[in-house]
């Protein structure tokens, strides 16, 4: 049976947030707080006091902000390796979202406002390192409008998929969408029938759904159909699937 305890401790350590830097993890590790969740359970609330940053272990965590008359908008899916709450930052601040947790279980960690701005304090180059990913994140946003422009529906499902080849199985053709099909149409910009209807359109390519489960029979079609209508082409992560 699998050390689950050694391996969650692994992915804490590989996150992105102190691997670039492994001061921060001395500095931080006395304070950090490792939380399970199950789907739906709510992490944070739009408004309310941002007391923590958030890191992804495991699992996925869906980012969104609703109006008053009950219309939600995805603003952000995050999976291993992201972190979210960002708001911590900053002495007073609010978090600007609402984060659930979408699909399986998920495990986070969350890093105190208090501690966090210490650190920061002590070392200003802790800080260049968030920011770098606070703007990873920001061009990554910037990126989502655009492809909604420049982009239809099922070039931006395959971009989606594309991205789950890379970070999901290293390449690998099988692939499971973490998460239910409405949150992805909301998250790509469309209907949940545009989305199947956009399933249907990649068929051609050599991708086939079986529930939650695609199969990507020829990663290089997608990436050709997908990628000469971004801006990012040619140097994009994603891209590295096709290889």
């Amino acid at each position: 049976m699998p050390n689950t305890q050694s391996s969650s401790s692994h992915r804490l350590i590989s996150h992105p947030l102190f691997d670039a830097n492994p001061a921060i993890w001395a500095e931080v590790v006395g304070t950090l707080r490792k939380k399970s969740f199950k789907n739906s359970d709510r992490v944070i609330s739009h408004g309310g006091g941002a007391d923590s940053l958030w890191l992804v272990l495991s699992g996925w965590v869906k980012l969104t902000r609703q109006t008053p008359d009950g219309k939600e908008t995805v603003v952000g899916l995050c999976t291993q390796g992201d972190m979210f709450g960002e708001a911590a930052l900053f002495s007073g601040a609010n978090y600007p979202y609402t984060a659930e947790i979408v699909g399986a279980n998920a495990e986070l960690a969350a890093i105190p406002a208090s501690t966090l701005r210490a650190v920061i304090a002590k070392d200003a180059s802790i800080s260049n390192i968030i920011m770098a990913m606070m703007s990873e994140r920001g061009s990554q946003a910037q990126l989502k409008l655009e492809q909604l422009t420049t982009m239809s529906a099922a070039q931006r499902l395959g971009c989606f998929l594309l991205r789950l080849c890379h970070t999901q199985a290293d390449g690998a053709k099988t692939i499971e969408i973490p998460v239910e099909k409405h949150i992805l149409a909301a998250y790509l910009g469309m209907k949940p029938e545009t989305l199947s209807r956009s399933q249907q359109q990649l068929k051609p390519l050599g991708i086939d759904v079986a529930g939650a489960d695609i199969t990507v029979r020829d990663i290089g079609n997608l990436r050709n159909f997908v990628c000469g209508s971004c801006s990012e082409s040619g140097s994009c992560e994603a891209e590295d699937a096709a290889s």
